[in-house]
C-alpha cells in the first residue's frame, strides 16, 4: 500500500511541478503584456516565439527539484522544507537562465520575462507544494500513506526510536510489532503492538504480515543481526539499523559500496555533489566579475598604497585552508614594510584571546590602511585566490600557519571547509568578539548550517557592512 501509493504520489508531484512551472511561465507572459501597457518598457512578442525556453525552463526545474530530493519518500514531511524547496528552485533556476543569458550575451528572451517569471514561479510552486503537503496529511490520517514496520528489540534503543516516532507522526509508520530476542513475552504488548516472535521466527514473520521494513533496534554485540539483514534482503524487505555509533543530531551519514564492501561516511558538512558546484560558479563568476569591474579601484587602490609608505603594493601571506591545505594569499598591504618583525614586540597588547592577534589601534597600521581595512578594501585582490579555488566568496576566513599551532582540537574543525573572503564572523559581531573560541564558534555554526541560501545571505550582509565601512 505504501509503496503503491508513494509511487503514485511521486508521479503526481513531477507532473504538478511541470504543469505549475509551464503555468507560471505563461502567466508571467500576459502580467508582462499588462505591464507593457501601462509602462512601455520594452516590445511585446507572440507566446508562441517561447516555446523552446519553457521546455528547457521545464526540464530545468525538474532536474533542480530532483536534486534537492523533491521526489523521494522522505519528502512532504515539513511544510517549511517544502517553501524552502519552492525558493531554491525559483532563485538557482532563475540565476543560471541570467547567468547563461549574460555569459552567451543572448537578448532573447527579454530579462524582464525571466524576472516575472521568478515571482510567480515561486508563488506558483509554494502553493502547490502547501497543497500537496496538507493532501498527505489528510491522507496520513486515514490510513493511505502508512508504513508498516516490525521492530526488532523492545529495550531501550527501541523506546527511544518509539519516542521518536510519537514526536514525528509525519513520518507515517504503522509499527506492525515487535521482535523480541527471548521468546517469553510473545503476545504481550508493549509501546502499544504486540510483541511477535523471537529472531528465529522472523522469516515466519515477515511471510505472515504485510511489512514494507524491518528497523533493527538491537547490538550487534547480543544478537547476530547480520544473518537476519541477508534473510531480509533475500525477502526483498528494506531493513534500517539503528547504529551504535555516537552520531550527533547535525551528523551528515551516508552509505556506499566500494568493491561489494559497505562503507560508512559520517561528515558533519553536508559534502552534496551539486550544492559544492553551484557554489564552485558561483565562486568563478563572482570573483572574476568582481576582478574585471573592480580593476580601476584595483589601481586606485595600488597607487595610493605605492604612494603613501615605502613597501610592496600586496601583502603575500601564508595561510592554511581547506582541510590544512597551505597556500598563498595576497592582501593590499595595510601595514609598514616590517611590521610581521613588529609583531613580537606588541603581543602583550594583544586584544583577542586566543592564538589570533588583534590590536584596534595598531601601530603597524599606516594612515591610507585604516581606511582600507575599514571598507575591507584590503581583502579584494583575495578574489583571484577565490578564482584560483584556494578560497571561496563565504567561508571561514583562513588562519596564519602560525596559529594553527596554538589551536585546540575542536578549533581544527574550522578547516574542514574551504576558507572564504566573508563569514558569519564578518557580518555577525566581528569588532565585538575578543575571544577566538567566539569566533571559532560562528565558523562552526556556518559550517553545520551550511547552503547556498546561508551563502546569498551572508554576502548581501557583507554589502552592508562594507558599505557602511563597519569593517576592522
Amino acid at each position: 500500500m505504501f509503496k503503491d501509493f508513494f509511487r503514485f504520489l511521486r508521479q503526481i508531484s513531477i507532473v504538478s511541478d511541470v504543469l505549475t512551472t509551464v503555468s507560471s511561465f505563461i502567466a508571467a507572459y500576459f502580467i508582462r503584456l499588462l505591464i507593457l501597457k501601462v509602462i512601455p518598457f520594452g516590445a511585446s512578442t507572440e507566446l508562441v516565439d517561447y516555446w523552446e525556453l519553457a521546455l528547457v525552463i521545464m526540464f530545468l526545474w525538474w532536474w533542480i527539484l530532483s536534486l534537492q530530493g523533491a521526489y523521494t519518500s522522505e519528502r512532504f514531511t515539513s511544510l517549511r522544507q517544502e517553501v524552502k524547496t519552492a525558493f531554491q528552485t525559483t532563485f538557482l533556476g532563475t540565476l543560471i537562465l541570467l547567468s547563461v543569458a549574460f555569459l552567451l550575451k543572448l537578448y532573447f528572451p527579454p530579462r524582464s520575462l525571466i524576472v516575472i517569471f521568478a515571482g510567480v514561479n515561486f508563488s506558483f510552486l509554494m502553493l502547490e507544494k502547501t497543497a500537496i503537503y496538507y493532501l498527505v496529511g489528510y491522507l496520513r490520517k486515514k490510513g493511505y500513506h502508512r508504513k508498516p514496520v516490525i521492530i526488532v528489540g523492545t529495550g531501550r534503543k527501541a523506546q527511544e526510536f518509539i519516542d521518536s516516532v510519537k514526536d514525528n507522526p509525519s513520518e507515517g509508520l504503522e509499527i506492525v510489532g515487535f521482535i523480541d530476542g527471548e521468546g517469553m513475552r510473545i503476545g504481550y504488548k508493549i509501546y502499544g503492538a504486540e510483541i511477535l516472535g523471537r529472531l528465529q521466527d522472523l522469516k515466519k514473520i515477515l511471510h505472515r504480515y504485510p511489512v514494507d521494513e524491518v528497523i533493527f533496534a538491537v547490538s550487534e554485540k547480543k544478537f547476530e543481526i547480520g544473518r537476519m539483514i541477508r534473510l531480509c534482503e533475500e525477502e526483498g524487505v528494506t531493513v534500517s539499523v539503528i547504529t551504535d555509533f555516537p552520531v550527533g543530531s547535525k551528523t551528515h551519514v551516508s552509505l556506499r559500496m566500494v568493491h561489494s564492501l559497505p562503507l560508512l561516511t559520517l561528515s558533519r558538512v553536508s559534502y552534496r555533489p551539486w550544492q559544492l558546484f553551484l557554489k564552485r560558479i558561483m565562486d568563478i563568476v563572482g570573483s572574476g566579475w568582481g576582478l574585471i569591474i573592480l580593476s580601476p579601484l584595483f589601481l586606485i587602490v595600488a597607487a595610493l598604497v605605492k604612494f603613501t609608505s615605502p613597501g610592496p603594493v600586496f601583502y603575500e601571506w601564508r595561510v592554511v585552508g581547506f582541510n590544512k591545505r597551505l597556500f598563498n594569499s595576497w592582501k593590499f598591504r595595510t601595514m609598514v614594510e616590517n611590521a610581521d618583525g613588529l609583531k613580537n614586540k606588541l603581543l602583550d597588547k594583544n586584544e583577542m584571546k586566543g592564538p589570533v592577534f588583534k590590536m584596534k589601534k595598531d601601530p603597524r597600521v599606516t594612515r591610507i590602511g585604516r581606511m582600507l581595512r575599514k571598507f575591507c578594501l584590503d581583502e579584494l585582490p583575495q578574489l583571484y585566490s577565490v578564482l584560483k579555488g584556494d578560497m571561496s566568496l563565504v567561508g571561514p576566513r583562513p588562519p596564519l600557519v602560525g596559529e594553527v599551532d596554538r589551536f585546540e582540537s575542536w578549533h581544527w574543525r574550522k578547516l574542514s571547509f574551504k576558507p572564504g573572503l566573508t563569514c558569519l564572523w564578518q557580518v555577525d559581531g566581528r569588532n565585538e568578539i575578543s575571544d577566538f573560541d567566539e569566533w571559532a564558534k560562528l565558523d562552526l555554526e556556518y559550517i553545520d548550517n551550511w547552503s547556498l541560501w546561508l551563502d546569498l545571505k551572508i554576502l548581501f550582509k557583507t554589502v552592508g557592512v562594507v558599505l557602511s565601512g563597519s569593517g576592522r
